[in-house]
């Protein structure tokens, strides 16, 4: 019984597993991008996705609300750190349902992200809930749903709807349609839930909705959990039964949306993602088998682009649904590099390092159309480097030899080494010599009714992987060993000649050789050549350099078009030659580092619509003419922009309220200046382009002239800016070429504490203090200069002066000294004249003293006479001298006014200051002045020499004279005193009084 019932699980699971095969799948399958819990940096789970008109993508997560811009994941937590379970994105307010907690971020004025919670305008008699499972925009309304209650946010004000159990809230068609479980399908109407009148009655846990999706102009498509999936026409709803619906059913849906016109993903929980058309059946399934990271979807989203957004209960994935780059996996289950592919006999054969596989083409040359897998060639295991096609042939070069490919076996054909490609050795028709490059040189077989020979004819020296035949020539290029010539001797032995590398054109490493533009083309670390024929060498290819711009290409390819296929440093790109005049190089970004290098790398174009690139993993299908034709709008977003000191300030958060763009571009201005110590600022940006890659270029307006050059950098710091106004501009552009409009950061740096109005006020104070001071400084340095300028013209014109008036004294002086002189002169001739008429009087005194002496005498003899005659004659003689002697005035009066007159009244001044003096003292004065001897003034006071002495010690007393001071020097010195006319009075000498200037 055990045994019965597992081989009935064997056989059930075996089923399972090949119902999805059955249904068609395309071999093209879209790109997928990983974002795990790592990369994005939140919580688990994701159970809802919206997107914002300028591309921000939001997340419902275990961590609150998850934002992405195409490069920087950010959290934002609900207040009460709870789960956010779901969201819906209304112009610029994302609305979010947790537990027990609803409410909305918005952006603010700071441009940042902040959160307005609802629960206070719930009724206190609602506010009574768990999770919310949904929140839906219907109208201008907003409406959270709940487990047992709905709430509808209207004009400010919030009502709850109750139920036993609310389990779906969803709209579609302009309708509101929710489950409840009274009234089961219900839609809002009038502010009122009622019910949807239908055959089908939804109840029960496997009839719960789990979607309502547009499908068609007028059908919504009803998802539930395990019972199915319907149509509703108007209020009829029937169930929507296919072979493939089946299958996805089984697999558990969570979740649908619509994708385009026709075309419907669902996410099932079981088998990942299933896309069906109108008509129900599976045009596309991914499942991890496919890439994803899990089978258990938990929600859908598709953005603007049609890309669609999956989250799991771990990790978010992307899938490129619409691009124009797909994936090729022939072998699912592992996922080995690819290195050729070719179509031969309306069959697409891919070279693996797992072997050979195909896959029959249901149109010619289009590999959208193909559904079936791939199969595998019997015999072909291994590494796959090349095919070729060769006199109608396919051969395979492999790791083990060479083999042919008939009925999907491969036939061996040479096993003597491991073998790369083969040509034939000829142009027109089937070539009777083929040439096969190998690990060990060029092998050549001949081909005879349809069969391969191999005469053991071949040359070898290197591996001859990169193989070009021209004009009975066969070149050959090593990566590290150069270049080779292959030629044939007079007896036809092949032989080879190492290229004579005279110009060091060749490269240590990276030297391959191509057949473009019907040329023999090297590519080296060194550049691109072609051969020229008339030269017999290679010179430098003007085209190829002058796109490339000397930059390394490892692979060139050209199409059926003249289009020129390259792999440059692991990118893959084209120069699209469709304007001759104008050759244009578009870059494939979604292939970057993903397509093979290491001189393994391949292109096939097999047409416009599809582009074969080895890969990595399996290949890479590019429909050139859809990507050249969809061009959706490029944009660029400023996500940040902070300040930093000692720390980061952030001065804008990433985000524009309602008004502030136009458009895709960005333009905010930072309304306050920025203080300068936080002159170093830092930018972050972001393209919204997701699954494709965009380049940057930008500039700091009136700091920077030039754009800076393109580069995937999404960030910028400036440090040190100096005071001023400027605006951070940055654009971007795909990898077409399209540029966004340019997104505007506007700010201000205010300048430091001294360079501001009022340091400049200041400034302006102190100069002008300064100034002042300054001023005041050199005035009084200049009056200092100017008095002593001053003092010496006034020194000097003193000096003058004085000179003037020392030369005018010693005019004067000397006039005065002549006039002195001649005074003097004068005066010395009147005192001389007086000395002479005193000394005469004086003279006269003493004749008189001599004669009366004389007299005297006459009469002593006469006395004695006896003679009476001789008396009488003798008295008669002294009467007459006596006459003679007093005819004349009285002598001391004439002296006494001579002498005052010589000598400046000195007689009447001494008399003044000393009454006490007799005539006969002022006479010895006299006497004394004109230095007569002591006799001679006893003769004139007829008093012996000792009476003069005697007089004199007498006038001593009455003068008052000390015994060290001489009479006659006193008396001399009045004399001179009188003469020089100053006054006089008594002034005590030593005790005494002298007579003394005043």
């Amino acid at each position: 019984m055990y045994l019965m019932k597992r081989s009935l699980l064997f056989m059930l699971l075996a089923f399972a597993m090949a119902i999805p095969a059955l249904s068609q799948n395309s071999i093209l399958f879209p790109g997928i991008v990983h974002y795990t819990k790592k990369v994005y940096g939140a919580g688990n789970q994701t159970r809802s996705i919206g997107q914002d008109k300028r591309g921000i993508l939001y997340f419902a997560n275990d961590d609150g609300l998850l934002v992405f811009d195409g490069t920087y994941w950010k959290t934002y937590p609900l207040p009460n750190k709870s789960i956010v379970r779901s969201l819906v994105v209304v112009n610029d307010r994302i609305y979010t349902g947790g537990q027990q907690e609803i409410g909305y971020f918005f952006f603010n004025k700071q441009g940042g992200l902040a959160y307005q919670s609802l629960m206070p305008l719930i009724p206190t008699a609602e506010n009574e809930f768990t999770d919310v499972w949904h929140v839906v925009s219907y109208g201008k309304d907003i409406f959270f749903q709940s487990n047992k209650r709905i709430f509808r946010f209207h004009d400010n004000k919030i009502t709850a709807f109750k139920s036993i159990n609310w389990s779906f809230l969803g709209t579609a068609h302009g309708m509101l349609i929710g489950q409840q479980y009274e009234k089961r399908l219900v839609k809002f109407k009038d502010g009122q839930w009622e019910p949807i009148k239908n055959n089908y009655v939804f109840s029960g846990n496997d009839s719960a909705i789990r979607s309502v999706t547009d499908f068609g102009a007028s059908t919504v498509l009803i998802t539930t959990l395990k019972a199915g999936v319907y149509q509703m026409n108007g209020e009829t709803v029937t169930k929507f039964e296919t072979t493939d619906l089946a299958t996805i059913s089984s697999k558990i849906i969570y979740w649908s949306v619509a994708i385009d016109t026709g075309l419907t993903a669902i996410a099932t929980k079981l088998n990942g993602c299933y896309v069906i058309n109108s008509k129900g059946e599976i045009t596309q399934h991914l499942s991890k088998v496919q890439g994803l990271q899990t089978n258990n979807i938990t929600t859908i989203f598709p953005d603007k682009e049609k890309n669609l957004w999956l989250g799991f209960d771990n990790g978010i994935d992307l899938v490129i649904h619409d691009n124009a780059i797909k994936h090729i996996n022939p072998d699912r289950e592992n996922k080995g590099p690819g290195y050729s592919a070719i179509i031969h006999k309306n069959q697409l054969y891919l070279g693996t390092a797992l072997g050979l596989y195909t896959v029959p083409l249901v149109e010619p040359g289009n590999l959208h159309t193909v559904k079936e897998d791939f199969s595998m060639v019997k015999n072909s295991s291994g590494i796959v480097w090349a095919l070729s096609v060769v006199n109608g042939q396919l051969i395979m070069g492999h790791n083990d030899g060479s083999y042919t490919i008939n009925n999907n076996t491969a036939s061996v054909l040479d096993r003597s080494t491991g073998f790369w490609s083969f040509q034939p050795f000829g142009i027109q028709g089937a070539s009777s010599t083929v040439l096969g490059g190998t690990y060990n040189g060029v092998n050549m077989y001949h081909y005879t009714a349809g069969k391969f020979i191999n005469p053991a004819i071949h040359t070898h020296f290197e591996s001859a992987k990169f193989m070009v035949i021209a004009d009975d020539n066969i070149w050959v290029a090593h990566p590290y060993k150069g270049l080779y010539k292959i030629y044939f001797d007079k007896t036809g032995k092949p032989q080879n000649k190492p290229y004579n590398d005279t110009r060091k054109i060749l490269s240590a490493g990276h030297n391959h050789l191509f057949k473009i533009r019907n040329k023999i083309t090297l590519v080296t670390g060194k550049g691109i050549y072609e051969y020229d024929k008339k030269l017999g060498d290679f010179t430098a290819s003007t085209f190829f350099n002058s796109v490339f711009n000397n930059s390394t290409v490892s692979y060139l390819r050209e199409d059926s078009l003249g289009n020129i296929w390259f792999i440059q440093d692991k990118r893959t790109g084209v120069i699209d030659v469709s304007n001759p005049q104008k050759p244009a190089v578009v870059y494939f970004t979604e292939l970057d580092n993903v397509v093979l290098g290491n001189d393994e790398e391949f292109i096939y174009p097999i047409n416009n619509n599809n582009i074969v690139v080895a890969g990595e993993e399996g290949f890479y299908h590019i429909n050139y003419e859809q990507y050249k034709q969809s061009h959706p709008p490029v944009s660029v977003l400023i996500r940040s922009a902070s300040a930093f000191y000692k720390t980061d300030s952030t001065l804008f958060g990433g985000y524009l309220q309602a008004g502030d763009t136009a458009g895709y571009a960005d333009a905010y201005t930072l309304k306050n200046n920025i203080s300068y110590k936080w002159n170093s600022l830092h930018f972050e940006f972001s393209s919204p382009i997701y699954g494709g890659t965009a380049e940057y270029s930008y500039r700091l307006r009136d700091f920077e002239k030039d754009w800076s050059a393109w580069g995937i950098k999404t960030e910028k710091a400036y440090t040190n800016l100096p005071a001023g106004q400027y605006v951070f501009e940055v654009r971007a552009r795909d990898n077409s070429g399209n540029l966004s409009p340019v997104s505007t950061f506007s700010f201000s740096i205010s300048p430091p504490w001294y360079k501001t109005l009022l340091a400049y006020f200041v400034y302006l104070l102190v100069l002008a203090a300064i100034i002042y001071l300054f001023y005041k400084r050199q005035q009084k340095k200049y009056l200092v200069q100017q008095r002593l300028k001053l003092k010496k013209q006034q020194e000097k014109f003193e000096e003058e002066q004085k000179q003037l008036q020392y030369q005018h004294q010693l005019e004067l002086e000397k006039n005065e000294k002549e006039i002195f002189h001649l005074k003097n002169e004068k005066l010395e001739a009147e005192v001389q004249f007086k000395n002479t008429e005193l000394a005469s009087n004086t003279m006269n005194l003493l004749q008189k003293k001599e004669l009366l002496n004389k007299i005297k005498e006459e009469v002593l003899e006469l006395k004695d006479e006896p003679e009476s005659e001789k008396k009488t004659r003798s008295i008669r003689r002294i009467t007459k001298m006596i006459n003679e002697q007093l005819e004349e005035n009285d002598d001391w009066e004439k002296f006494a006014v001579y002498f005052d007159k010589v000598n400046n009244d000195f007689l009447k001044t001494l008399k003044e200051n000393f009454p006490v003096l007799t005539a006969t003292d002022l006479k010895l004065c006299a006497y004394l002045i004109i230095n007569l001897s002591s006799k001679e003034i006893g003769n004139l006071l007829n008093i012996s020499i000792r009476g003069v002495e005697t007089s004199r010690y007498r006038l001593r007393k009455k003068l008052e004279l000390p015994n060290e001071v001489s009479l006659f020097d006193f008396l001399v010195g009045i004399s001179n005193k009188n003469r020089e006319g100053t006054p006089h009075t008594d002034v005590p000498v030593n005790g005494h009084r002298s007579l003394e200037l005043v």
